[in-house]
């Protein structure tokens, strides 16, 4: 298994959809913050949604590396909608998935963003 992930990581193409991916990632995360803060709320929340959807694509492809990106984005896009239940819970699946599939840095960015949401 190794040797097959080595090949596809060594492959142009894959490192481009991966890519894509990560970039979609942070375009939403920015393009719902942006939103909140800016007086032209409906064209960055149509770009975070966009990405919203590009990524929950990857995490049905891949649940263990895209799950908590698409749950804090979720949570990112609930935040901007005032609804702050559904905020909150996603934050809270967003932390558990990042802690859950050991990706530490992204378990400490849902942190630092649902600090700034509980404020």
């Amino acid at each position: 298994y190794a040797e097959k992930y080595l090949d596809f990581v060594d492959s142009t193409w894959a490192n481009l959809w991966l890519q894509h991916a990560f970039q979609a990632f942070h375009m939403g995360l920015i393009s719902f913050w942006v939103a909140r803060k800016s007086g032209d709320e409906q064209q960055w929340h149509e770009r975070g949604e966009r990405s919203k959807l590009a990524l929950k694509k990857w995490a049905e492809s891949s649940c263990w590396t895209f799950e908590n990106k698409w749950y804090l984005l979720e949570a990112e896009e609930s935040y901007c909608n005032n609804d702050f239940d559904r905020a909150k819970l996603y934050y809270a699946y967003a932390i558990s998935s990042a802690r859950d599939h050991k990706f530490v840095h992204e378990e400490a960015l849902a942190c630092e963003l649902a600090g700034y949401f509980h404020l």
